[in-house]
């Protein structure tokens, strides 16, 4: 299923070569099209930040992968940095402290680098937000694992150190992109649900043993040592996500780019593993098996699955956005709107919402807010709006409409 790995192993289908030129030609057009943004990239990232004390860069994070690192963009007028160690974190009062944001880029699980969201994170950081930006194992140095717990212990550092930053800890929101959006998602439910207890599975054995998802879960959570879990996060952002691996290969194949992508590969190249991996799949398993535990009980069953059900809830993160355009052709609108009726299966009620932007298309939720010479970027304001309000609430609509003016 993972395919060839190389151009000259490719069969010469007359269709195949027609959907690859489509591929490529759109690839193309679109990097001539963001000229504008690489030059602000450059200008911002060589110049602006080399000349400011608010951005710490290439800070080491996972002790297990010391060549990934992150960078750190610190609002104006922070509490304390991290140098200030004298300063007191008793002293720092809590209406002085900023949301902070994690962001895990996208790239088809195998590109990427923090550099080239500089922007990104410099728009985050001009709304007000402590935004950490970190690079994680992307194919062929990680698999999905690997990217996983990359992503983990960068939510645990931002936890641990943010406070010395002027980051609120209670405050942490983790944001992701096209394949960041699906490692956001699949790292935070798997976290999420190692820490159900046992009890509340049932006590029949073969309610757990039935599910290949979570049998395995469980098996990872009995080698990880204990205390190794997330913190609870204040909010989700999920931005143009993959939530469904065997779907999505599907819709590769219909492209003609699954035997070049390197996601089947990165997510073990079997169907058992792609559903192990996409957390539509986690959920739907998850609450088929809530719903048959103790058959021989059925009240008991019905407390256990209410009781399983209140219990996630109160690990997941607090509040939800999924944001997803209607014109997006990489990654189909129907990814997000399956995943979101997953979440509201669980019942969430409001904190789950779904954002569906008309007209809007795959790389527009990052690129449209990246500050560039002479682009014009129509989902800039909308995209500001939904995050600040999503975050701040109303109060914080004026700023980043001022914001974008600026821009």
């Amino acid at each position: 299923m993972a395919g060839p790995l190389s151009f000259s192993k490719l069969p010469l289908d007359p269709r195949r070569i027609w959907k690859l030129n489509k591929v490529v030609f759109s690839v193309i057009f679109s990097n001539l099209s963001l000229i504008p943004v690489g030059l602000s990239l450059a200008r911002y990232r060589y110049w602006t930040m080399r000349s400011s004390d608010d951005y710490l860069t290439d800070i080491q994070y996972n002790p297990l992968r010391p060549i990934n690192k992150l960078d750190v963009y610190i609002p104006r007028e922070p509490a304390q940095t991290m140098n200030s160690s004298s300063v007191r974190r008793d002293k720092i009062e809590k209406g002085s402290l900023r949301p902070v944001v994690v962001f895990i880029y996208g790239g088809a699980w195998s590109s990427g680098s923090k550099l080239i969201y500089t922007l990104l994170g410099a728009r985050l950081r001009s709304m007000g937000y402590l935004v950490i930006l970190p690079n994680y194992s992307i194919y062929p140095q990680g698999t999905v694992k690997d990217m996983e717990q990359d992503v983990k212990i960068a939510i645990q550092w931002a936890y641990n150190n943010c406070l010395e930053l002027g980051g609120d800890p209670q405050q942490i929101y983790i944001m992701g992109h096209s394949a960041g959006a699906h490692l956001c998602a699949l790292t935070v439910l798997n976290d999420s649900i190692k820490r159900i207890p046992t009890s509340l599975f049932g006590s029949s054995p073969t309610a757990v043993s039935d599910s290949p998802i979570l049998s395995a879960l469980l098996a990872e959570r009995a080698k990880e040592e204990q205390g190794d879990v997330l913190p609870r996060l204040r909010g989700m952002i999920l931005c143009s996500g993959v939530y469904e691996i065997g779907e999505h290969y599907k819709h590769e194949s219909m492209r003609g780019v699954e035997q070049i992508s390197a996601m089947a590969r990165v997510m073990g190249s079997s169907e058992p593993t792609f559903r192990q991996h996409s957390p539509t799949n986690v959920l739907q398993e998850l609450l088929q098996v809530s719903t048959r535990i103790d058959r021989h009980y059925p009240t008991e069953s019905q407390t256990r699955h209410q009781n399983m059900l209140r219990h996630l809830r109160s690990l997941l993160p607090i509040e939800t956005l999924v944001i997803h355009g209607d014109k997006d052709r990489t990654v189909p609108l129907r990814s997000s709107s399956e995943f979101f009726m997953e979440l509201k299966t669980l019942q969430l009620g409001p904190s789950a919402r779904l954002r569906v932007m008309q007209g809007m298309a795959h790389e527009e939720p990052v690129v449209a807010l990246m500050p560039s010479f002479g682009r014009r970027a129509p989902f800039r304001q909308p995209l500001m709006d939904e995050i600040s309000h999503f975050i701040d609430g109303d109060k914080s609509a004026k700023n980043a409409r001022r914001e974008a003016r600026r821009a």
